[in-house]
């Protein structure tokens, strides 16, 4: 049996990753793709997401393909995991198959820094895609082809790029596990206010776990309401003027939650009608829904604003409703006091 090999962190898994499976049944005539997520890749410094985490996600987005597998050899393995040591094993596990090792441009370009290279070229055949669209110099037999620019990577995805290049259900996956958050908000937020969305969200957790109420949709509503926060109003206005021109009597500091409820659902991919909505009125209060008057309180009543805040937050967890408004009454005072 002819297999192509696609080694890889998948942290996480997106659609170029596929795209090689693609390529490699097409143009190699393999019978199978088996994906092999590695444990701790020596070229790489940083530490990976779980390995749970990364097998769930993979086994997710290899669902509909029956001719692709998860290999989890590497991560049988403790400690760092060398390509010849995984090629030999497999030798010994299936004497039979013919192996592919696919790679791409930044692999090939670094080759000779693998453990023991010429000793790869023996126990597989290589293959390099030019996934960017040009190939590098190397001084071992690898082959090449060409495939069809894939422009992402997992880093991109990571800081919250490009998102529309993973699966739905990985998406899915992500948001539900909490995985990659802090990447997504420090890309577009100052630390002081990717601090604030972390602890509004703890807050709003516990406030939704206070009535019943989802607490992942309320974490993640408190992470994102502030998304737009660092946005210029050159860079909100044309947001404004598209999705909700009736808003823009406002002033500029009140339409960050106008536009990041829009952020979330097409930069970020929440489709969540709750989500958006919470966002949307977070600044003003202008919601009764729960998850609204949610965030609305957990922003205004952030333990790391420094003021003493436990009474109200108390009264929130005890009567959502009542606490509502009782914020709102005491942010209008402040506010009218500010003029």
């Amino acid at each position: 049996m002819k297999v192509a090999i696609v080694g890889g962190s998948f942290d996480p898994v997106h659609l170029g990753h596929l795209q090689m499976a693609h390529q490699a049944k097409e143009q190699l005539g393999v019978s199978q793709v088996w994906f092999l997520p590695t444990k701790k890749t020596p070229l790489k410094d940083r530490q990976l997401t779980d390995d749970q985490d990364r097998l769930a996600m993979l086994k997710m987005a290899l669902e509909p393909y029956p001719d692709y597998k998860v290999c989890t050899i590497e991560l049988e393995r403790e400690g760092t995991s060398y390509t010849v040591d995984t090629l030999k094993e497999l030798h010994a596990r299936y004497p039979d198959h013919e192996f592919f090792w696919l790679i791409g441009n930044d692999q090939l370009e670094q080759f000779d820094r693998w453990k023991e290279p010429d000793t790869l070229v023996c126990l597989a055949q290589f293959v390099c895609f030019d996934r960017d669209g040009k190939l590098g110099n190397t001084a071992y037999p690898i082959r090449r082809i060409h495939m069809v620019p894939m422009p992402v990577s997992s880093s991109e995805i990571r800081r919250g790029k490009k998102l529309n290049y993973l699966a739905p259900q990985v998406l899915d996956y992500i948001y539900q596990h909490r995985l990659y958050l802090k990447g997504f908000l420090e890309e577009r937020l100052k630390p002081k206010r990717v601090a604030h969305s972390f602890s509004v969200a703890k807050l709003c957790e516990e406030f939704a776990c206070a009535h019943d109420l989802d607490p992942n949709r309320a974490y993640l509503i408190g992470c994102f309401h502030d998304i737009a926060k660092n946005m210029t109003e050159a860079e909100m206005k044309p947001w404004m003027e598209i999705l909700c021109p009736e808003n823009m009597h406002y002033p500029c500091p009140v339409w960050h939650g106008f536009v990041a409820s829009e952020i979330v659902d097409r930069i970020f991919g929440i489709h969540d009608f709750q989500i958006r909505q919470a966002i949307y009125h977070h600044v003003l209060g202008t919601s009764t829904d729960p998850y609204a008057m949610i965030i609305f309180c957990a922003d205004k009543l952030d333990p790391l604003r420094g003021y003493p805040v436990q009474k109200q937050i108390d009264l929130v967890k005890q009567d959502l409703l009542q606490g509502f408004w009782m914020v709102k009454e005491e942010n209008q005072k402040y506010l009218e006091g500010k003029e």
